[in-house]
């Protein structure tokens, strides 16, 4: 049992002091790998309000830091461990605004599980993914971590101003265009199947601030003699929000390929709807082109029927907020991402986005987002 322990607090010393190229290592009967990344860029944002600069924690892809301890039992071919997964942002991309360029950081948890896995499949308990998390993200073009499905996570607190005037009325982009990835990451117990050639099933059960969640998803990935790589993924998810509006029901999907002369399409899918009146559709479709050390890509987005609703605290003591609903929404977005990777470990990538929003109410200024930056991995 000292044995044992001693092993234990050796491989948590070395998590810690792991040089940067560390990876995996073995302390006696354990693995432990150790990974992280950090990335920061220089946004310029342009609204209605004018302009301004940040430096900030590119959310698509958030500065972070985790660990995968494990064993095998090897009399009854089984692998047991432990994942554990903190984010630490900086001035976040998503919720800097003119009014607040600084933010700090903080630890917050994204996994905290066990699992194990064997001949069966793998089975997870804790804080982790969803089984249909990441279904609408599928992508082999190389710019991910500058041009992301959920594309109003750098920017998304900044707003589409009403030119009218009227700053009541004028949502953020985060409030109108999402890839609606499913419920992302809670307390659940998940199981993966073996895979099937080259398609994986999944399944959780579990519950995020209360509601209870379900999830199911399959995911094929295979490179295709003659067509190039493939890459796809579909989810569902019901969510029990115990009100009157009923479960909201989530379902999307997203395909890439990636031929062997390096051009690729990607093209992403998903809905939520509920017993109210919410139904959201989110699409994206993107073209680029992969060489070497560089790659290329263009992409436009849509959002419908978000239909953000804008919310005015009350200036006087004991009255309403207001509530202004943008209608018929239709958010839309163009852009193009350059990434070069000059070595393994870094991401050198430029990004630019047109947001324009129209709707059956208010007339909304664009919003103009461009960002430099870089990603080093450990």
């Amino acid at each position: 049992m000292k044995k044992r322990k001693s092993a234990l607090y050796i491989a948590v010393a070395g998590m810690v002091s792991a040089p940067a190229a560390g990876q995996n290592f073995e302390v006696q009967d354990l693995n432990v790998r150790f990974y992280g990344h950090i990335n920061m860029a220089v946004m310029h944002a342009e609204t209605g309000n004018g302009s301004e600069q940040y430096i900030v924690d590119n959310d698509y892809a958030s500065s972070r830091v985790g660990g995968v301890i494990s064993t095998n039992l090897e009399e009854i071919d089984l692998k047991v461990g432990a994942h554990i997964e903190y984010e630490y942002q900086h001035n976040p991309s998503n919720l800097v605004t003119p009014e607040n360029r600084t933010i700090k950081g903080d630890f917050d948890e994204r996994h905290l599980n066990l699992f194990a896995e064997g001949g069966f499949g793998k089975v997870s308990v804790g804080q982790g993914h969803g089984a249909a998390d990441d279904s609408t993200e599928m992508d082999l073009s190389g710019t991910k971590v500058a041009s992301f499905p959920d594309l109003a996570l750098v920017g998304g607190a900044l707003p589409f101003v009403d030119n009218s005037g009227d700053a009541t009325t004028s949502p953020t982009l985060f409030q109108t265009i999402r890839n609606q990835d499913f419920e992302a990451r809670y307390d659940r117990l998940r199981y993966d199947t073996p895979a099937f050639g080259p398609v994986t099933f999944s399944v959780s059960q579990g519950y995020k601030n209360e509601m209870d969640i379900t999830e199911v998803a399959a995911s094929y990935n295979k490179a295709i003699e003659g067509v190039g790589q493939l890459s796809s993924a579909i989810g569902y998810s019901t969510r029990d929000t115990g009100g009157p509006a009923g479960d909201v029901v989530n379902i999307g999907g997203s395909v890439s390929w990636l031929h062997n002369t390096g051009i690729n399409m990607t093209v992403v899918y998903s809905n939520i709807e509920n017993d109210s009146i919410r139904d959201s559709d989110f699409s994206m479709f993107k073209l680029g082109y992969k060489t070497g050390k560089h790659s290329f890509t263009i992409h436009r987005a849509q959002g419908d029927d978000f239909n953000p609703v804008v919310i005015t605290p009350s200036a006087a003591a004991g009255q309403p907020d207001t509530r202004f609903t943008v209608a018929g929404s239709e958010a839309i977005v163009f852009g193009a991402a350059y990434v070069y990777k000059p070595i393994k470990r870094l991401d050198i990538y430029t990004a630019y986005n047109n947001f324009s929003l129209d709707s059956d109410v208010g007339n909304y200024d664009d919003v103009n987002i461009a960002m430099v930056g870089s990603r080093f991995r450990f």
